[in-house]
């Protein structure tokens, strides 16, 4: 199955010559630490193109061109894969533990997803309204004792996810995609 990731160009050419470095994965994603990748190429092209915003703003001296690496995975059948057929409340809930600090997840009763140690996830993509949720419950703007998990929270206004998105989160889970390749994509700003 291919799967692709949207990036920035110079990230793109890293991972081609370079491979992964899992190490660069950022907290408070959907799943945690891993390497984000999706089999929906149109997915990755939007996502290379709102990372290639972001980060021009960051740094607007560099010209930045979005870009879609591009693998081969290979399902391995002893890796321990968690899927998530449905954006449900056991979806929401392991999103928002994701996106909490330990003395939140304590207080929210997220603790039982600290135990998992899945290889690969496979999900539902969360709306960006979570990530503002969870950090008004981080830096308490947000009441933890009145907050409501809401499944809506987590979704488009229609009620749908972005897409799905699969999840490597470790060497392992690496080890069973191959880079093939990465386009520049061409876009209008």
């Amino acid at each position: 199955m291919r799967v692709y990731h949207g990036t920035i160009l110079t990230s793109a050419m890293d991972i081609y010559n370079n491979g992964i470095n899992i190490k660069k994965s950022k907290r408070y994603l959907d799943f945690g630490k891993g390497f984000y990748t999706t089999s929906d190429y149109e997915l990755a092209k939007n996502m290379a193109i709102k990372v290639c915003l972001r980060e021009s703003i960051r740094n607007p001296q560099k010209n930045m061109f979005p870009s879609v690496v591009t693998f081969e995975f290979r399902e391995d059948s002893l890796l321990n894969v968690k899927k998530y057929e449905q954006n449900n409340i056991e979806w929401a809930r392991f999103v928002l533990f994701n996106r909490l600090d330990k003395s939140c997840i304590y207080e929210l009763g997220l603790s039982e997803y600290f135990n998992n140690e899945y290889d690969i996830i496979i999900g539902g993509i969360s709306d960006g309204n979570i990530a503002q949720i969870a950090a008004d419950l981080r830096f308490r703007r947000l009441d933890l004792k009145d907050y409501i998990f809401k499944v809506q929270d987590f979704l488009k206004y229609d009620g749908t996810s972005y897409g799905t998105q699969i999840v490597f989160k470790n060497e392992k889970s690496l080890s069973c995609i191959e880079c093939i390749k990465y386009d520049t994509i061409l876009y209008r700003k």
